[in-house]
């Protein structure tokens, strides 16, 4: 029974955080009732933006240049996409186009700073390329309808600048705290992880809500959408982690390859059509899939090194 436990705890400390994840989504997608919370997830994100940026040091070397081939690289492959699908099917080309030009997510460093990563870079990401994407697709996206839409640029970038400058904020207020309070403050941070469970169970149970109560007449055109939104995932994360090299390859893969996929589900749903916003819906699960293998890898790495490094203590001793 010992051994058991003790085989059990070794299994949880390395992989415990991926599998809970994974049972998260799975959690959520069976419960899509719970989609009433998603008013919540952006609160939750400020939360854990917070905490991640408690540590951070502002500086001119956070904006990297590679930084600026994330935001080239985002606009490439959704042009790309669309210009590859439009002589077979103009849906599926603007599925393409809408899941590719999504900046990146708001999330992003916070999931970059749960595995020790430089989150001063994703930060940078986030603002160069939802600065950038929200002026960049107001303009052209009439042109890919070919109709005269309007979609106002500030309505676009909104929210993502409260989301992130108000904690930013907040953060900096804290180091004109008493000693004693920002160590109370720092300890926050311990529940991080537990807050993005939270977070990943909300996300899943809304995509597992819009996914049942759209008409299942579109199966196949959806099946098209989903690999479509799959190969994109892959192609951002591993892209992205060749633009980042040796340095920042985490970072940078996480820069291109995590997405603010609510901002572009909204635009496909108020000027395209349902069908188109299925592309980044799909996304949401993939993006968040293969993070949480992220977090199960680094866990794993994490405790693997820490027991050879006892290991060696041990044996000088």
């Amino acid at each position: 029974m010992t051994d058991f436990v003790s085989r059990f705890q070794t299994f949880f400390n390395s992989q415990g955080k991926g599998v809970i994840l994974l049972l998260t989504i799975a959690l959520g997608a069976l419960l899509p009732q719970l989609h009433i919370f998603t008013f919540m997830i952006q609160y939750l994100l400020m939360l854990m933006l917070f905490f991640a940026f408690l540590d951070l040091k502002f500086s001119p070397q956070m904006l990297h240049k590679s930084v600026f081939a994330i935001l080239l690289a985002n606009i490439a492959i959704a042009f790309g996409g669309y210009a590859i699908l439009a002589p077979h099917d103009t849906t599926l080309a603007l599925a393409a186009f809408m899941t590719g030009i999504a900046p990146t997510a708001i999330a992003a460093p916070v999931m970059v700073s749960l595995i020790r990563g430089k989150i001063e870079y994703v930060i940078a990401s986030v603002l160069v390329t939802n600065i950038c994407l929200a002026v960049i697709i107001p303009i052209s996206l009439p042109f890919l309808l070919e109709s005269d839409i309007r979609i106002s640029i500030m309505e676009v970038l909104q929210p993502v600048l409260i989301v992130m400058f108000v904690p930013m904020l907040l953060s900096r207020l804290v180091t004109y705290l008493p000693p004693r309070l920002q160590a109370v403050m720092s300890k926050g941070k311990s529940t991080s992880f537990s807050i993005w469970s939270l977070n990943l169970l909300i996300v899943s149970a809304n995509a597992s809500h819009f996914l049942r109560t759209q008409n299942t007449s579109f199966t196949l055109i959806l099946l098209q959408i989903a690999l479509i939104g799959m190969a994109i995932c892959i192609l951002n994360f591993g892209v992205g982690a060749l633009i980042g090299g040796r340095p920042y390859w985490q970072e940078a893969s996480q820069s291109l390859g995590q997405k603010n996929l609510s901002f572009v589900i909204w635009v496909s749903l108020a000027f395209i059509n349902p069908l188109v916003a299925m592309g980044p819906t799909f996304y949401v699960l993939y993006h968040h899939i293969y993070n949480s293998w992220v977090i199960y890898q680094y866990e794993r790495n994490r405790v693997h090194t820490a027991t050879i490094i006892r290991s060696q203590q041990n044996g000088q001793g």
